[in-house]
Order: C-alpha cells, then structure tokens, then sequence
C-alpha cells in the first residue's frame, strides 16, 4: 500500500514547518516593533526661526467676523412648542450670537442650563422683509442635546450691523407693511416650531414708539392662537419706554438693565449697584409678577480715544495681563475696571484705556438686588462674553448658596496676534485665580481681588506678504487628479505646497517623490484624515508621525509644514483648532492655515471657483490677509479644480501677482522647511523605507486580488452557465438492441453504518435493474452492520457479505472487487438512496466504448434543517451548472462517490481504487482520464445522500474533501505538465487549483480588503460626508453586486435546469453562499496547513440518523416521471 500523499512518517516536516512558521512570526513581530517604535519616536526638531510680525491685538469683532461663511446647513425637524406660561418657575434666556464661536462654545456648554435661548437670527431689511440667517450650529446642538430648551429667535432692526431706527419707524406706520412682516414671523415660527420671538428694535424715535406697540399688539393676536409668546425688549434708563405701556402689548419684558456708559459715551461703570436697582426698581413698579425678564450684561468696555471697544470678560482678562494693568473691584459700583497708557497701536503718544468690565461678582451683587426686587426671570447678555464663573453664580443663587468665584478658569478665548496665514501657537490656557469677600449681612461681594489672571491660547502670525500668493492643495496625492494638477504647475512655472493625507501617499509613493523632485514643498496633513479635535493627544502625535515617517523613507527628507483636516482658516478661535495645532508645534511642526477657501471640494462650477477664488485674493486688507488659496487634489473628483487652476494662475498674474511656496511667506528656505534626513534618525528612516514599502505592496495587493478574484468569478459563473444551459438535457446513447444488459456489481462499502445499511440495500433491489451483484463490504464495523445485513438479506443470492478488518473505504472497495463479476462497477455510500431507475440510467452509457465512468446526480435526501438546506442547495447549483459545463469540456473533476458507475476495464487499468488519497473517487476519475478514458454525466440518475446537520460534521466532511481534492490534484500534476488529457490539464486542474484551493486560500484577504475599504469609507463618511470620500470602496462595491447579481441569475439558471423543478429561493442561496465562504477557506487552509506539515488525516466517521428520503417533501419528482415512494 503507498504512503498517503503528504504523509510524513518521520514528522520531521511537521517540525520545520512549525519552525518556519514561528521565525515568520518573529520577524513580523520585529517589523512591527520596528516600525511602531519608529513611528512613535519621531525627534521634534525645534521650532522654525520664523520672523513674526509686531504683536498687536487685534479687535474682537474682526476676530470672529469670519466665522459666518463656515455655517453649514443641517436638517433637523423642529416640534411645535407650547408658548411659556409667565408666572412659572425662574427661567435663564441665554442670548446667542450665530457669528461667534465664543458664543456656540458657551451655548453647546451649558445648554442644559437654560430654559430660553434667544438666537440673533432675525432682521429687518430695509424694504420691511423678514430676512433669516440659518446657523448649522445652533440647528445641530438642539437636534442632538438631551435637554432641548425653548427657542424665541431675536428680531433686530440691522442691515450690515447697523441699528435701522428712522427706517423701522417708517416701515411700522405702514400698515400693509407690519401685516406682511407679521405674517412672515407666523409663517417662519409654524415652520421652524420655535417657541415665539423676540422683538429688539434699537434706536427708534420716540414719536415711532405707539406704531411699535400696535405692531407687537397685532403680532401677539396673531401667535397668541398658535400658542408663541411675543417678547420685547427695553432699555431701562430711557423713560419715552414705559414699561406699563409695553406689558399690555407683549408677553414678557425683557429689561436690557446694563450700558450705563456705553461705547459712545464716557468712561465708567457698565452697571453700577445703585443705578441697576434704581432704574429697575422704576421699571417694575406696578408691572404683574413674571411680566419682566432682567437681561443682565457680561462683558467690557475698552474706551480709547475717544471710542470704546466692546470685548468679552476672557478679553478683558488678557488685555490687563498684557498691560501689565491689575483689575480692581470698585466698592462703590460693584463693577471691575483697570486703566494704562499704551502706545502700540502707531500714535506718536501715549493713549489713555479705561476698562470697565461686569465679571461674575457683579452678576452676584445684581442678583441679590433682583431677589428684593422679586425677580426671577434672568438673560445673560450674551452668550460666549460671560465670566465662565456666570454658571455657578446662577446655580448658587437658584440654591439660595454662595458661588465659589476664586477659580478663574479660560473657557475659549484666544490672542491672535499678527496678520498672515502662518501660524505659531506659543502659549497654551493658564487658569487663574481671585479672592472674594462676602458682606456677612447683605450676602454682596464687598471685596475681589484678582491675584493670578488667566491666560489663553496665543497665536502669533506671518506671511502677509503683498502680492505673493501660495497654491496649496489638500488631501492628495490621488493618482487621478494630482498628475494633472502638477503638470499644470510644472507647464506655469508655479510652485505648489501639498499637504499630504498619508495613507493615500502610501499608495502613491511615486507621486509623492515627483512633487519632491519638481522642487514643491510638502506638508503633513495627518495620515487617516481624522477630525483630531475628537483625537487624544497621543492619537495626533501617532498620526503626525506616520505620515512623517512615510514622506522621510519616500523622499529623504523631513516635512515641517502642518495643516490639520478641518482647519477653517487662519484665525483660530476655539480649542477644537487650537489644540492639534498646538500638539503639532509641540512635534515640531509649523501651522500653515488660509484665507482664501472657494470650496472646490463642494464641486460649484469650474468658473464659482475661478470668481471665488480671485474675488477674495483681491478682497486682501490690512487687517486680513489673503495669501494662502487652498484647493484640493484628493478626496473625490477634483476635475473642476483641474478645469479651473489653468485660469486662476493666468488670471492672477496678469493682475500682478507672483506664486511662491509657503516657505516664502514664512521667510524661510525650502531646505528649513524640508530638511534632508541625517544623523541618527536616518538608521530609523532606512528601515521604515522597506516596512513602508511592503506596507503599501500589501494593500495595492488586497485591492487588485479582490477585483481579480470577483472578475474572475463572474467570468466563470457566466462561462458555466452558458456551457450548462448548451448541455441542456443530453440525449443519452441508447444501447444497441442485438446485446443484453451486461451484469452490475454494486459495492456498499460500510463503516458503523447500523442505521442505514438494510434501506440502502433495499433501494437497490428495488431498482429496475435485474442484472445485479450486491456485495456489502463491511470495514471492520463497532456495531451491527453485518448482523443486520446477515439477517435481512440471508436468502437473497444477489447479495453478498464482506466482513473485513478495518482497512480504510479504499481498501475495502478494492478487496470487494475481487469478488465482483460485473462489467461494471457501481459503488455507493451506505447513507445513499438510489432512485428505481437510477442504475439503467448509468449503465445505457456504456454502450460507448470510450466511456470509462458515468456520473450522476446527487441530491441531498435529509433537508431536516438549514445546514442542510443550504447543502442542498449547493448541490442543484454545482450539478446542474459545473458538472454540466465541464462534460461538455471534457474536464469532469469527479465521479462522487454516492452516484457513479465505473467500467471494470478502466478500474482495472488504473488498478483499482486508489489507497493514498482521501478523495478516492476523484482521484479515480483523474486517473482513468489519464488512460484515456472518458466521463459522462446523466442528470436523471439521481441518488438521495444524507448530508451533515451540524455545522461541526459539516466542517470535518468538507476538511476531509478538501485535504483529498488537494492530495489529488498534487498526485496528478504531471497532467498540467504534459498538457494531457486536455480537458483537465487546460481545464479542470487549473481551475480546481485556482477557485478550489487558491481563492479559498486567500479568500481572508479578500474579505480583508473589502473590510478595511468600507471601513475606511465609513470613517471619511463620518468625518467628511460622500462629496469628499476617495476609496475604492465603491468600485468594490460595484464589483461585489455585478458577482452576486451574476451569481443569483446562475443559480436561477441552475434550478431552472434540474430536472425536478425544485423552487428558486434566491435569499437562501445568498445566504448560503455568504456561510459557505467562511466554513470553506477555513477548512482549505486547515488542509493546506496539514498538508505542510505532512499530518495522517482519517477519512473520520459522519454520525448517520437514517433521515434520508429518496424524495425530500420539498423536492418535486422528476418531470414525466413516476412518484417514487418514501423510505
């Protein structure tokens, strides 16, 4: 008997493979260690000796001017509110500002905290017509709090940010109209499902306040219905505004009690304790209880020069620390205030600043004021401008308790400093601290001393350099778009800065070293494109030094420029900026941020980009500067960009302007800002070089074998299919009529096969052919398979009894063949039932004298469960379509074993049953082909087989099919040399090896590709939205629905073929198909494993329960055939 195929006796294969296999695993450990310590250990250079501008404050407004054009809309839907009840619990109106982040920071913060937010989102034009400014913000952060509360929008009289008092007047004594302004109010609250609005109409003359009051009476009969409140608010000090007059027109008062000095008046306190309850104390006299809600200001004023500029309390702070000035507590106002003399601003002298500010200590005193007043109802003036201590001042006084004022903590205040677009953030938050004294009698701070004042981030700027533009492009490389772009720039002369996502250079490592040899900078752009606000600062750091690393072993030299995804510009304003860009300082890393934005990721039109972008490089002022244009070369489809970069360039000179690379801006040289790799950190570059190199080979590999693979899939299915379908319904040879049917020996090898041995015996007497040997060849059986086959067919000649010692189903197959007298061979497994006429129909074959085998077709007979279900349904698909195909080609891979019949003669040639392979029956059929003989397949000689139930036996049969089918096609790989037969040599072999054994083999890595595609897809999704996500994923996709769509329409063709119209359930076969293909690349790599090692695999015994039916209850009869009764 010969060794079985891979069989080593010795083990010493097994040993040198587990050898092999551990120092593969060493060394890919290594590589990794090597690679992440690398990475994680990038030397930060120092910073770069860029030479910043004189330091300069620049004023708030023109700090967060900016931020209107970043709103972006979100659609949430808006509930219908009730109006707010007045006379109900102590409510706090936060007012909102939609162009301040300050102001969204503070919102988002403490939303749970308010009962009211009063966005400013509402005004008057200059025709009279509502217009509404939609803030994303604002709509997001009440989607997606826990705790949503009422929203009455604020109605203002500007146009540009001017106060429109003699126009409103005017368009108020119309009274067409006020009647169209009420009705688009009431139209835009039923649409939104806000709460109310808030009228807040400044600088109007007194003769216009009568039509104001009869606007509000007419705007509250028509909302009061709906179920909205109207508000108004109102200055306290001016006495042509009675508040008695106002509250019979409008729910609720709102009482601006702050501006005592205000910007255009003298120096002095916002608010001072006597003239806030003074002037309140006369505004609620005689007002209902919960008519008025108090808007108390937190903020400063900086008057100089015979101007004031409003900033906010963090503001303030700054500016005294800057000054070196220490605010002091001003006993006899409540207020805080501090002066200097300054000179930086260019006067020739000195200029005096007086700063009054209202912090939380004289919120404090206010409160305590309004308590005796009997008012509950607060607003804060305004959001993003309050002292963080604001929050606990109101919690303490709702408490009946003292606020702890001595924490002075930055909540999101930033120095800007300087005009460019390049960055430097060289001081990070600092808290503060304050001593606060308590009068024992009144409660009222009596003392506050500011013993450390807090400090916020400081970002100095550079590069306003007039009439120097620098090209940057984002997000690339891409092998589509970034070729373009730099032969655009190469064909202009233009130099480029290209802030690199380092995962797409990894992929483009060729593109990466063209923009380095054209002479362009590069800079870091974070190598997965994460929003790093949501990233730990460990996560930025890995992040800025994966892509460091990569751009160092592609290039040889080091990158120090940094931009981070989502930075909106150059003016950074709230830590979700800030601190990725000051990590990046901290690795070394100079920020590069922008002015000039035409949102070409959006894909407007090639010419809104080409108008946007010079409209605002000519828009450039002293105060901001333009330029750095940031377009992009990655993300998506970038072919307006292309389109549009020839006309900026063109355009953009012929006004005078001259491109040059960031580095230019910064004052600095290419080389500092791409310093060649030197020194120590080279040894670490080298070996990132090829760990890099195999990195990015590893992921071009995953995504080419899965578009081969899935090709080649949809290739074959559609190859099958059609062959099949050609195959439709052989003919079968019929015998000649002068000759007798020749004498069939049916061998039943058994092994424990107690519960099925006498109905399979019985099937076969019961066919409807006569000429018949049965020899039962039992192989060593525990139980009682011989008894029972001794007991039930003890009278029967035609049947016959081998009880052999146990020797293995080949050995047992071929000693039964010794006392075969047939001319042909059927052998079939003991759990098989053959249909009555399924042995005529094999035999009429074999009047062809070329025909070695005749396979059949076999079809599961215990569809008890899905497990066997889905078997079922792979074997009406495999039958009906591969084995049809390949007769056709005369590349059959198998005769199975549960239903063919063999000629004596090629059994004989061949010698037998093969001994040294599991998968005897195809090892046989290989081998008979080989002599030269050929194979049929009969579709209606079918047999019904019991099938595993269990995913466990399913796995161990298919292991053991796939260990044989590997065994065979390694024995017999002579025939792909000798190219003979052909139909297996061209055919059958190379394609069991590819989709068998291959594809099953790397299947994981397949699946892996697809996985990290859409993993990687749904991150960019998550962060950027569709328009700006590049992967493959949806070619991937596309690709996978043409496979499954080929392999429904197959599988329909199939069922469509068989001959007993079984139903098409196009859901089962996909989930048949989605199981199989885990359970069977697990099994074949376990094969090819044990293979390797030369491990002595058993056939195993499937468990038998005997439910196999000849004809399944969900299985038709054949067509024009007879019923066949159940066993």
């Amino acid at each position: 008997m010969a060794a079985p195929v891979f069989f080593d006796p010795t083990g010493n294969r097994r040993v040198r493979v587990r050898r092999l296999s551990l120092l593969a695993l060493l060394l890919a450990i290594a590589a990794c260690v090597v690679f992440a310590t690398t990475v994680a250990s990038v030397p930060a250079p120092p910073p770069l000796p860029i030479a910043y501008e004189h330091a300069s404050p620049l004023p708030f407004r023109a700090q967060i001017g900016h931020l209107t054009r970043r709103a972006r809309k979100f659609l949430f839907g808006k509930p219908v509110v009730p109006a707010p009840t007045p006379g109900a619990k102590p409510i706090t109106v936060g007012f909102y500002t939609p162009w301040s982040d300050d102001s969204a920071t503070s919102l988002e913060r403490h939303i749970d905290r308010l009962d009211w937010v009063a966005p400013a989102t509402l005004s008057v034009d200059g025709t009279g017509a509502l217009k509404i400014e939609d803030d994303a913000r604002l709509d997001h952060l009440l989607a997606t709090s826990l705790h949503r509360p009422l929203v009455v929008p604020v109605l203002q009289n500007t146009v540009e940010g001017d106060w429109q008092g003699d126009a409103t007047a005017r368009q108020l004594a119309s009274p067409a109209r006020r009647h169209a302004l009420e009705t688009q109010i009431g139209a835009y609250l039923d649409r939104t499902g806000y709460a109310g609005v808030m009228v807040d109409f400044e600088t109007m003359p007194a003769a216009s306040l009568p039509n104001l009051r009869l606007f509000l009476s007419e705007l509250r009969g028509q909302l009061a219905p709906r179920h909205r409140v109207v508000a108004v608010t109102m200055p306290i000090d001016n006495p042509d505004w009675s508040t008695h007059a106002f509250a019979s027109v409008a729910d609720r008062l709102v009482l601006m009690a702050y501006d005592e000095h205000w910007q255009g008046g003298t120096p002095g306190p916002i608010a001072s304790n006597p003239w806030f309850a003074q002037k309140l104390s006369h505004a609620l006299a005689g007002l209902p209880r919960g008519k008025a809600i108090v808007a108390l200001g937190e903020y400063a004023y900086n008057w100089h020069g015979g101007k004031a500029d409003s900033m906010t309390v963090e503001e303030a702070w700054l500016d005294a620390h800057d000054s070196g000035a220490a605010p002091q507590y001003d006993p006899a106002s409540g207020n805080a205030g501090y002066s200097y003399d300054d000179a930086s601003d260019g006067q020739s002298q000195s200029q005096r600043h007086d700063v009054w500010m209202l912090d939380a200590a004289a919120t404090w005193n206010q409160m305590q004021i309004l308590s005796r007043l009997g008012v509950g109802d607060i607003a804060l003036w305004r959001l993003g401008s309050e002292d963080p201590g604001f929050w606990s001042t109101v919690k303490a006084w709702r408490t009946g308790t003292r606020p702890n004022l001595a924490p002075l903590k930055q909540a999101a205040n930033v120095d800007v400093e300087g005009q460019g677009e390049i960055l430097d953030v060289t001081a990070t938050p600092q808290d503060g601290s304050r001593r606060i004294a308590f009068d024992p009698i009144t409660g009222m701070v009596s003392a506050e001393s500011y013993t450390r004042l807090p400090t916020p981030y400081v970002v100095h700027r550079t590069g306003a350099l007039p009439k120097k533009l620098a090209l940057t492009f984002d997000d690339g490389p891409d092998p589509t778009w970034t070729p373009r772009i730099l032969s655009i720039l190469e064909q202009y002369h233009v130099p480029g800065t290209f802030f690199m996502v380092g995962e797409n250079a990894l992929t483009n490592r060729d593109l990466v070293k063209r923009i380095a040899a054209d002479g362009d900078e590069i800079g870091n752009h974070s190598y997965t494109h994460p929003n790093m606000a949501e990233e730990a600062a460990t996560g930025i750091g890995l992040e800025l030094n994966a892509t460091q690393r990569l751009i160092e072993a592609t290039t040889g030299h080091s990158i120090r420029l940094f931009r981070a995804p989502y930075f909106g510009d150059a003016e950074p304003t709230t830590a979700d900026e800030l601190v990725p860009a000051a990590i990046a300082r901290q690795h070394g890393y100079t920020v590069v941020g922008l002015h000039v934005d035409p949102d070409d990721w959006k894909r407007p039109g090639v010419q809104h980009i080409i108008d946007s972008t010079i409209a605002q490089v000519e828009s450039s002022s002293p105060d901001r500067s333009e330029n750095v244009i940031l377009l992009h070369d990655g993300g998506g489809d970038r072919s307006q960009t292309v389109a549009a970069l020839p006309v900026i360039i063109e355009r953009l000179k012929q006004d005078g302007y001259s491109f040059v690379p960031v580095s230019t801006l910064a004052g600095l040289s290419h080389d500092a800002v791409m310093p060649k790799v030197d020194g120590v950190d080279l040894a670490a570059v080298r070996a990132d070089v090829a760990l890099f190199g195999v990195l990015a080979a590893i992921l071009v590999a995953l995504n080419w074998t899965f578009f081969f693979a899935i090709s080649l899939g949809v290739l074959r299915s559609i190859g099958l299919a059609s062959l099949a379908s050609l195959l439709r319904r052989p003919q079968p040879m019929a015998a000649p009529e002068d000759t007798c049917d020749p004498l069939v020996t049916v061998i039943i090898p058994a092994y424990n096969e107690e519960r099925v041995i006498e109905a399979s015996v019985r099937r076969v007497l019961e066919s409807d052919y006569r000429q018949l040997q049965i020899i039962v060849a039992d192989d060593g059986s525990k139980d009682r398979t011989s008894a029972i086959v001794s007991d039930a067919f003890a009278g029967n000649s035609r049947v016959e009894l081998l009880t052999l010692v146990n020797g293995g189903k080949a050995a047992a197959l071929n000693r039964a063949l010794k006392d075969a007298r047939g001319s042909v061979i059927v052998a079939l497994d003991a759990d098989t039932q053959f249909e009555r006429e399924t042995i005529s129909r094999l035999v009429r074959w074999f009047a062809d004298p070329r025909i070695g085998a005749v396979a059949g077709n076999a079809k599961v007979g215990n569809r008890v469960n899905l497990v066997t279900r889905w078997q079922g349904v792979e074997y009406v698909t495999a039958q009906n379509l591969e084995r049809r195909a390949l007769t056709k080609l005369d590349a059959i891979m198998v005769v199975p074993g549960a239903v063919g019949a063999w000629r004596r003669e090629a059994l004989d040639d061949v010698g037998g049953y093969p001994e040294d392979t599991l998968a005897e029956d195809q090892d046989l059929t290989i081998a008979i082909q080989r002599k030269g003989w050929k194979i049929a397949y009969d579709e209606d000689a079918v047999a019904w087989t019991e099938a595993p139930e269990s995913f466990a036996a399913l796995s161990k049969q298919r292991f053991r099919w796939s260990f044989g089918t590997l065994q065979c096609l390694w024995k017999h790989r002579g025939t792909l040399a000798k190219r003979r037969p052909s139909g297996l040599a061209f055919i059958g072999m190379p394609q069991a090896w590819l989709f068998q054994i291959v594809f099953a083999v790397i299947s994981p890595a397949i699946d892996l590709a697809l996985l990290i595609s859409i993993g990687g897809t749904a991150l960019r999704v998550s962060q950027h939205g569709w328009a700006q996500t590049q992967t493959d994923v949806l070619r991937m996709g596309a690709y996978w629905l043409a496979f499954t769509a080929v392999d429904l329409a197959c599988g329909w063709i199939a069922y469509r073929l068989d001959t007993r119209r079984e139903r098409f359930r196009p859901l089962l076969l996909l989930a048949q198909r989605f199981v199989y293909r885990q359970l069977m690349y697990s099994v074949v790599i376990r094969a090819v494993g044990a293979a390797f090692a030369g491990k002595g695999i058993g056939w195993g015994k499937l468990e038998r329960t005997g439910r196999v039916a000849a004809v399944p209850a969900n299985a038709a009869p054949p067509v024009a055939a007879r019923a066949l009764e159940t066993v």
